[in-house]
């Protein structure tokens, strides 16, 4: 069974299942410029895809998720939720907290086909802690940190992604959404011209023997 049969329990209506959204938790600049891609269409062969496993949703979080969301305007990616804090944070500690709130309240009132989640922000590990509470796929995307802390942050957000998808969590690997956003994130590759391709063999025009192929 696909994600999205998953999702929505086979069909609607005898037609296509509805695409479950996918949350990309965007909680700094750095994630905004990272994750853009996500948020962008893709198109295939000319045409926008719209039959991914998936419908990615940028969530602009964070201490000042105001200025994530302008970031992703200024990317062409805007965001499709916008999480508030309710004024700034003077601590840490009271920025995780209002970040757990706010973020399992968003999974709760309607779980996902799946989270996306990068780096050791406190707004990752509290989607991610949310993600595995409620059984959501969780996809996990390190990054440089700038510090001690936020480097044991993303530890412990990796080892939860882990343990999700390991035998006592009991939740199957998220291939499809690990294939779609691998993909979306990938660089795009240059063009290459076959006729300046070192590994393209021409072929003797005439009817000489093959020893004349040249590379």
């Amino acid at each position: 069974m696909t994600l999205r049969e998953h999702a929505v329990g086979g069909t609607v209506d005898g037609t296509s299942a509805v695409v479950p959204d996918l949350l990309v938790v965007v909680a700094t600049a750095e994630d905004a410029a990272a994750l853009a891609p996500l948020g962008r269409p893709t198109h295939v062969g000319g045409e926008e895809e719209t039959d991914g496993p998936a419908q990615p949703v940028l969530v602009a979080t964070g201490p000042d998720p105001l200025a994530v969301d302008e970031a992703l305007d200024d990317l062409g990616a805007p965001a499709g939720r916008l999480l508030l804090l309710d004024g700034p944070c003077d601590t840490w500690a009271e920025e995780a907290a209002r970040m757990v709130v706010r973020l399992d309240a968003l999974l709760a009132e309607e779980p996902p086909g799946g989270v996306v989640v990068r780096g050791g922000t406190e707004a990752a590990l509290a989607a991610a802690r949310s993600a595995v509470r409620l059984r959501v796929p969780l996809v996990h995307l390190t990054a440089e940190q700038e510090s001690s802390e936020r480097a044991a942050t993303q530890a412990a957000v990796a080892e939860l992604a882990a343990w999700q998808t390991s035998p006592s969590g009991g939740v199957p690997y998220p291939t499809e959404i690990d294939l779609l956003v691998h993909r979306r994130l990938a660089p795009p590759q240059p063009s290459r011209h076959r006729a300046a391709d070192p590994t393209v063999v021409r072929m003797p025009s005439g009817r000489g023997p093959r020893s004349s192929m040249t590379a």
